[in-house]
């Protein structure tokens, strides 16, 4: 406020002084009596000489860095105010949010009223005035400082504590200007998500460089969640990693100068030489796939990213075999990816390799290109040329000849169990003998003659496995990418679990690792089986303790063969008398006379359906 006729418009709209900066009881005494005093002047005759806005030498004096520094801050202020002050702003200033322009038309213009910008109402002048009050003050504090690092950590330490609420912040990372360091920054300190879901995150997303990543019930087991929550958590991270690395789009990080990316390249291809630059130069270990997913959240208006993002980013995910599995990111131009559908294109080529090929053929690459343009733009062929080579070279190892010719070359003859593992492939799920002949027959009718054919051609076959007696049969592969998919019989499943253990397990355990791929089976059935197997393969002991007859001399017979048959009834016995009341003394009593451990102890408890 330059005047008193300013003063005085200011008192009559808030009534008082005390909302100004610094302005305390007294001040505010002292600037109502300078109204009074001028209560009857006739402002229009009195020339009253204002001083030059010092904001205007300061402003006028704003180094590049300054600049840039104001204008980010300005930037994202205006972006969380309400949607209605924004817009108004944004009007007010053309679009223009610039320091140059904020100043021209706000903090030097003489005639500027908050309450006068439009579409601006009662509500939004006090948060607009805020707002201006908080780019005033910062740009008094940048002017302060020409130190480039000094300005840096001021715009970090800001844009951080604001958005995320951290507190303490390392000065390498307010020094930086990294994209890189800041989303490894974040993570580790549960900034974009929670503890959970960074752990999740974490464990089930290609993030980091060399680093395996745990199955949805390993993941399960050390977060306490269900198998089913984990799987829910995974898909939200997922779905919202976007939105959280859309902050690192206000830092100025030079790739080019940095890790030698041209922006300005058709495709931005992040090779491993890429990768060890961003990793050593940051002191960090991320993977290609997020190191490429980061860098298209930074380029975001500039590239489109081509490849799905569940088949890249998370481990052992695999699509509907309806369309291609990506193994790669690729950033192409937004020019060029809005031109052609590249998913298609991919989706194409997947099913033609896929498809039985009677005779060898091939396209002109750049014919077969044109059939996937979006708008006909054919202009647009010769730059997308090469990134389209680099996709079929990367997803499909085909490679052009000579002539510039895509080539799909004949199948050698498809022979039964490859239909077989084509129809579960579409039918994605374990299925009987009669729904995959079905499928066959429907596709290809000429490939089998009936189920009974069928049967053999699927025991033949090493990518082929089944399930039990049930005549259910699924994919080798499965075993890998699906939790809860395990071939072959009950027996089979219990001699792998026994292989593994140096000790006979209580049928508790059996059960328990069972029903992860049998649910239906119970103790009775399995007991029952074993005990039936025509090749004496397994020891079934007092207490239904079993062991593998082939590993018997490696067992600790003496302490198994000498469990009591009547073990149940001394124990509910102890219990009933009051002699033993917790599971500690239970313990302790089983281990002193039978040397049971905890685990056998409490196997057998839950045998006998006894809680302590």
């Amino acid at each position: 406020m330059n005047s008193v006729k300013d003063l005085k418009e200011y008192l009559f709209v808030r009534k008082t002084f005390e909302n100004l900066r610094n302005c305390g009881r007294k001040s505010n005494e002292e600037l109502i009596e300078i109204c009074n005093k001028y209560q009857s002047t006739n402002f229009a005759e009195v020339n009253i000489e204002k001083e030059e806005n010092p904001l205007k030498k300061i402003i006028s004096e704003l180094t590049r860095v300054q600049r840039e520094v104001i204008n980010s801050f300005i930037h994202i202020n205006a972006n969380s105010l309400s949607v209605r002050s924004k817009n108004a702003i944004s009007l007010h200033l053309k679009g223009n949010l610039k320091i140059k322009n904020f100043a021209e038309k706000i903090l030097l213009s003489d005639k500027f009223q908050v309450s006068n910008i439009k579409n601006v109402g009662a509500k939004c002048v006090p948060e607009l005035e805020i707002f201006i009050l908080i780019v005033k003050d910062f740009l008094i504090e940048v002017n302060q400082s020409k130190e480039e690092k000094r300005l840096i950590s001021l715009k970090n330490n800001f844009l951080i504590q604001r958005t995320f609420s951290i507190s303490n912040i390392p000065s390498a990372i307010l020094e930086t200007e990294s994209i890189f360091l800041l989303t490894n920054f974040l993570l580790n300190e549960n900034a974009l998500y929670d503890k959970n879901q960074t752990i999740i995150a974490k464990k089930s997303f290609k993030l980091y460089h060399n680093k395996e990543n745990l199955t949805l019930d390993e993941i399960a087991r050390l977060i306490n969640l269900t198998r089913e929550r984990v799987r829910q958590i995974r898909k939200i991270c997922l779905d919202e990693l976007f939105t959280k690395l859309l902050f690192i789009q206000n830092f100025n990080d030079d790739l080019l100068q940095k890790y030698g990316l041209d922006v300005s390249n058709n495709q931005l291809e992040i090779d491993e030489e890429v990768v060890s630059k961003v990793n050593s130069t940051n002191g960090i270990n991320l993977s290609k796939e997020f190191i490429t997913y980061i860098i298209y959240v930074y380029l975001f208006n500039q590239y489109i990213l081509i490849g799905n993002v569940e088949d890249v980013l998370q481990s052992q995910y695999f699509n509907s075999s309806k369309k291609h599995n990506w193994k790669n990111f690729y950033l192409i131009d937004s020019k060029i990816g809005n031109e052609i559908d590249f998913i298609k294109f991919a989706n194409d080529i997947d099913k033609r390799l896929n498809d039985r090929i009677e005779e060898t053929y091939f396209f002109n690459f750049k014919s077969y290109l044109s059939k996937f343009l979006t708008n006909k733009d054919y202009s647009i062929l010769n730059s997308s040329l090469l990134v389209a080579e680099n996709i079929i070279n990367g997803e499909f190892d085909l490679f052009l000849d000579l002539d510039d010719n895509i080539t799909f070359k004949k199948n050698t003859v498809k022979q039964v169990p490859e239909y077989i593992i084509e129809a579960l492939e579409h039918l994605d799920k374990p299925s009987k003998l009669s729904e995959i002949y079905n499928w066959i027959n429907h596709n290809y009718p000429e490939a089998t003659k009936s189920e009974d054919a069928l049967r053999g051609s699927c025991q033949r076959s090493n990518q082929i496995i089944y399930f039990g007696r049930s005549s259910t049969f699924g994919l080798k592969k499965w075993e890998k990418t699906r939790d809860n998919i395990k071939g072959g019989t009950i027996k089979d499943i219990i001699t792998e679990l026994l292989e593994n253990s140096k000790i006979p397990l209580h049928i508790n355990e059996i059960l328990e690792e069972i029903h992860k791929y049998r649910e239906k089976t119970n103790e009775r059935n399995v007991i029952t089986n074993l005990k039936l197997d025509p090749n004496n393969s397994f020891i079934i002991f007092n207490q239904k303790f079993i062991g593998l007859t082939n590993k018997r001399d490696t067992y600790d017979l003496l302490k198994y063969e000498n469990l009591p048959v009547q073990l149940g009834k001394l124990i509910k016995s102890k219990i009933k008398k009051k002699l033993i009341t917790d599971i500690n003394q239970m313990s302790n009593f089983l281990n002193k006379n039978y040397n049971l451990t905890t685990k056998e102890t409490e196997n057998i408890l839950a045998s006998l359906n006894i809680i302590l």
